[in-house]
C-alpha cells in the first residue's frame, strides 16, 4: 500500500508540472522514469521494460491506472479536451467488446 502512496505521489506531481504528460501515458512513464533512475536517459528502452522491477521502477500498467485514478480526482490534472474525447470514445469501444459485442478498437 505504501508503494501505491508513493506511486500517487510522484505521478500526481508529474502531471502538475508536465502537460503532456497528461495526454500520453508513454510520456508519463519516460518522465516517471527519469524521475526515479538518475540515469535513465542512458539505459535502453529494451533494458528498462525487462527489468523495472530490479530498477525499482512500477509497472506501466500500474503508473497508467494511477494516472487514471488521478484525473478522475483532480480535473484540472485531466489531458487535453481531444484526448479526453478520444479517452472517452475508446473507453465505450472496449466495454462494448468486453460484453462481446462488436468495436472498433
Amino acid at each position: 500500500m505504501e508503494k501505491l502512496k508513493t506511486l500517487e505521489g510522484r505521478v500526481k506531481s508529474l502531471l502538475k508540472q508536465n502537460k503532456d504528460a497528461r495526454d500520453d501515458d508513454m510520456v508519463l512513464y519516460l518522465a516517471l522514469c527519469n524521475d526515479c533512475l538518475e540515469n535513465a536517459g542512458e539505459i535502453p528502452l529494451a533494458e528498462i521494460m525487462a527489468r523495472h522491477k530490479s530498477l525499482g521502477l512500477p509497472g506501466f500498467e500500474s503508473v497508467s491506472r494511477t494516472r487514471r485514478r488521478l484525473q478522475a480526482r483532480y480535473p484540472e490534472l485531466l489531458g487535453s479536451l481531444p484526448v479526453q474525447a478520444r479517452r472517452t470514445a475508446g473507453e465505450k469501444a472496449y466495454r462494448r467488446y468486453a460484453k462481446g459485442q462488436e468495436a472498433d478498437v
